[in-house]
């Protein structure tokens, strides 16, 4: 695991260095590891939409991220105790959000994704409906996991939902796209 703090740590470094603020740099490091495990998701997908007729999913890529996280997280609490222009609220990224603007936003992109089978673009897709409780409980967590965290973490978790929701927005239109023209 410290080779991949050690890892993260450069590149942290790398983007603090094009980008003169560490939020910054932290969303810069979030969406190259997302971009870097598209192709993985890629296939995670494939394989779990081809199983779906028989209820089975896998838990492959949530494994496959967690080095990632545990990684990204050791590496900011290794970092230097300063703020954002991201996050101006927060006076250090390695404190937490006083004001749980970030966990709340965490939990919003939770939730936007849970949302695309109601959009009219979509409906064509006949995504299926998430339960309301699972939302819910999934919303609820994201929130509580990211509160008493670093704001760091937090806005690791805004990027990657956000990046996430797009992926997942961009995927759906492609659908669709391709549904309509053939």
């Amino acid at each position: 695991m410290n080779q991949v703090v050690m890892i993260f740590g450069k590149l942290l470094e790398v983007f603090y260095s094009c980008t003169g603020d560490y939020g910054a740099a932290i969303v810069c490091l979030t969406v190259f590891v997302k971009l870097c495990l598209l192709p993985l998701y890629a296939r995670q997908r494939k394989r779990v939409e081809a199983q779906q007729a028989g209820g089975v999913g896998s838990c492959l890529v949530l494994f496959l991220t967690l080095p990632v996280l545990t990684g990204l997280y050791r590496t900011v609490l290794t970092g230097a105790p300063v703020g954002s222009r991201l996050c101006p609220w927060v006076v250090s990224l390695l404190a937490r959000d006083p004001y749980g603007i970030l966990p709340a936003l965490s939990a919003a992109m939770q939730l936007l994704p849970q949302l695309y089978p109601y959009l009219r673009f979509f409906r064509e897709l006949n995504i299926p409906k998430a339960p309301k409780g699972m939302v819910l409980s999934s919303v609820v967590m994201i929130f509580l996991i990211c509160l008493p965290l670093p704001a760091a973490v937090g806005l690791y978790y805004v990027t990657a939902g956000i990046f996430s929701a797009i992926e997942q927005a961009v995927r759906n239109g492609a659908r669709v796209y391709r549904l309509r023209a053939g």
